[in-house]
C-alpha cells in the first residue's frame, strides 16, 4: 500500500504544471476606427464611434514593469491605442465587437496630469482589476480604481474588466492635451503547455504500470 501511494503521489507530481505563466494579451490591431481582436483562436472585429484619434506609437515597450505582470505577459507595442483628450465636448466613446470578448484589459497611457487627475467611467463594469502600474514615457505613476471608474494623474498601467461585453461605452470627462487607452483580450480555454502534456502522458503511464502490476500480483496469490 505504501509503494503504491508513492507511485500514485509520484504520478501527481509529474502531471502537475512545472510553473503558471501570464497570459499572452491580443491587443487590438488598429487601422483607423476599426481593427480585430483575437480570443480562443477567433478572429473578432472591432469598431471604435468617438471623438479619439489613433496612435500606432509604442510607448508601451519600454516600459515592461508598468504594462505586464504576473497576469498579462505581453505589452499592446505599436498595435494601436486610442488617443483621447475628454472634456464636456469629447467625453463620449463606444467599442462595438463582432462578438463577445471575455474580460478584456486596458492598457491606460499618461492618464491624467500632475496637477490634476482625469478619469474613465465605464457603463455596465461592475468590478475592475488592476494588474500593473508604474512610470511612463512623462514619468508619473499610479492609477485609481473605485468601483467602475478607473483614475490617474499621469497615471500609467494594466486593468481588466470582468465581464462579457459586445460593447464597451465609456466616457472621459476630464480633458487634457492628450492620454491613451489600448484595449486587449486574453485566451479564456487554457490549454496545456507542451511540457504540461509530456508530464501528463508520464503519470498516466506510471498509473498504468501499478494497475498491471497488482493485477499480476493478485492473479500471483490466486495461483
Amino acid at each position: 500500500m505504501k509503494k503504491l501511494f508513492g507511485l500514485g503521489l509520484l504520478a501527481a507530481t509529474l502531471a502537475a504544471p512545472l510553473h503558471a505563466s501570464a497570459d499572452p494579451v491580443s491587443w487590438i490591431d488598429w487601422s483607423g476606427k476599426a481593427g480585430s481582436i483575437v480570443q480562443d483562436g477567433k478572429t473578432i472585429d472591432v469598431a471604435y464611434t468617438g471623438a479619439a484619434g489613433i496612435s500606432h506609437s509604442d510607448y508601451f515597450s519600454g516600459f515592461p514593469t508598468t504594462f505586464t505582470s504576473d497576469e498579462v505577459s505581453n505589452g499592446p507595442g505599436s498595435n494601436g491605442f486610442l488617443q483621447l483628450s475628454g472634456g464636456a465636448s469629447a467625453q463620449h466613446h463606444h467599442i462595438h465587437f463582432s462578438s463577445a470578448v471575455v474580460n478584456p484589459y486596458v492598457a491606460f497611457l499618461s492618464l491624467g496630469a500632475f496637477n490634476g487627475a482625469a478619469t474613465f467611467t465605464f457603463q455596465g463594469v461592475n468590478k475592475i482589476d488592476l494588474f500593473s502600474q508604474g512610470s511612463g514615457p512623462w514619468g508619473g505613476g499610479g492609477l485609481t480604481v473605485s468601483g467602475n471608474v478607473v483614475s490617474g494623474a499621469e497615471g500609467n498601467g494594466v486593468v481588466r474588466l470582468n465581464g462579457t461585453f459586445t460593447d464597451l461605452y465609456f466616457t472621459t470627462p476630464v480633458y487634457e492635451n492628450w492620454y491613451g487607452a489600448a484595449i486587449g483580450a486574453a485566451e479564456v480555454s487554457p490549454v496545456p503547455e507542451p511540457g504540461t502534456w509530456g508530464m501528463l502522458l508520464a503519470g498516466g503511464a506510471v498509473l498504468a504500470l501499478v494497475g498491471r502490476r497488482r493485477g499480476s500480483d493478485k492473479f500471483a496469490h490466486a495461483a
